[in-house]
């Protein structure tokens, strides 16, 4: 299951609006990771998608000026790797600046399960509880062989009780 952070905008005239939650997965952007700066602009990280556009930018001049181009396209992926890993806790950051504050964070598989979860409670259950089978505990004692002492548990060339 992935982890999801709840955000919730404050209080409007003391009261909530629940409309107007955040819920963002934790983890890897995959579409930031093909297209980091139009994601860092749908998501307005306006200041964050300036500075990756001027760090492409400047990473392609110095790789074309030098002539290693082939590096400069290793460079780029590793910066475009890098705002794919952080591209959602910007994300976050930035709601924070806003005014939201972080209200749960909640193990569910989707988005919508979290929000579920989030506004019912303890009344909803995403992964109801296995129902298992009754299992008989009662172990029956173990028949020692004539002359013989039972041992108990060994593990390894010595037993519990010292015995080899």
């Amino acid at each position: 299951m992935t982890s999801y952070i709840v955000l919730v905008p404050p209080l409007q005239d003391n009261q909530r609006q629940d409309d107007k939650t955040v819920v963002i997965r934790d983890g890897f952007a995959l579409i930031a990771f093909f297209l980091p700066v139009p994601w860092l602009l749908f998501n307005r990280l306006w200041f964050e998608a300036a500075l990756v556009f001027a760090a492409v930018a400047a990473i392609s001049i110095v790789g074309s000026y030098t002539g290693h181009g082939s590096l400069a396209e290793i460079v780029a992926a590793l910066l475009a790797l890098l705002v794919a890993s952080e591209a959602n806790n910007w994300r976050i950051r930035a709601l924070e600046r806003r005014g939201f504050d972080q209200a749960a964070i909640i193990d569910a598989r989707s988005a919508a399960d979290a929000e579920t979860a989030y506004f019912h409670g303890e009344a909803f259950a995403a992964d109801p509880e296995p129902v298992l089978p009754a299992i008989d505990l009662a172990v029956p004692s173990p028949v020692p062989a004539r002359g013989k002492p039972v041992a108990g548990g060994m593990l390894g060339l010595v037993g519990y009780r010292g015995e080899r």
